[in-house]
């Protein structure tokens, strides 16, 4: 079972969403160590969702539906600010690039990770991932360590993942073609996470 669930963190991974395409624009826009920050926001994310699907907390979002409502509601607006944000992005010169790394680079690093943690936790399809999902793995017979085992094998799953993505995408190679386009990818991504947005809130007012 737990090579299965393994598995299944994978796949999810794997699947493009709103984490992949942040985690991506980052380890563009800032290099690795930022595009890895956000990675490890999206995996500590997950955290919450596994501890109120081990602890039993579906039972209270059935109960207090206005608690997933919120969710639903909360994460397409981030995703339309962040994508708002994106798709205004400037061509800026070369000067201006690295003195706006050079300053902002400390900063930027709480922000990759703070803007993963809340893209994730905010997102209602990884919500539904843990309440349906996940959660048909686990009964009231399984062990609480077994299931806390399962959950951390998601977490490490989907963060080795986008650790690897981020590593990728931030070789100097690919940075070195992202720089000369920046503002054009920024706004190709930021038109992506408003999609998922749109998507997400049509997905919430039709289900």
């Amino acid at each position: 079972m737990f090579v299965e669930i393994f598995l299944i963190g994978i796949l999810s991974g794997l699947s493009p969403g709103p984490d992949f395409f942040l985690v991506m624009k980052n380890s563009l826009g800032f290099g690795q160590r930022i595009g890895i920050a956000t990675a490890l926001g999206v995996a500590s994310a997950l955290f919450v969702h596994v501890t109120y699907t081990v602890l039993g907390f579906t039972y209270i979002i059935e109960k207090i539906p206005s608690v997933f409502i919120a969710i639903k509601i909360a994460g397409p607006l981030y995703l339309l600010w962040l994508g708002f944000h994106a798709i205004r992005s400037v061509k800026q010169n070369k000067e201006q690039e690295e003195q706006g790394l050079k300053t902002n680079e400390d900063k930027t690093v709480k922000q990759g990770f703070r803007e993963g943690f809340i893209c994730n936790v905010l997102n209602p399809k990884a919500a539904l991932f843990f309440l349906s999902i996940f959660s048909q793995f686990i009964s009231a017979d399984t062990a609480s360590w077994v299931r806390w085992a399962y959950g951390t094998e998601i977490v490490i799953a989907v963060g080795l993942w986008f650790i690897f993505i981020s590593t990728v995408i931030s070789y100097q190679k690919f940075r070195n073609y992202y720089e000369r386009y920046s503002h054009w990818f920024d706004r190709c991504l930021g038109a992506i996470l408003i999609y998922f947005a749109v998507f997400i809130a049509y997905s919430t007012i039709h289900s």
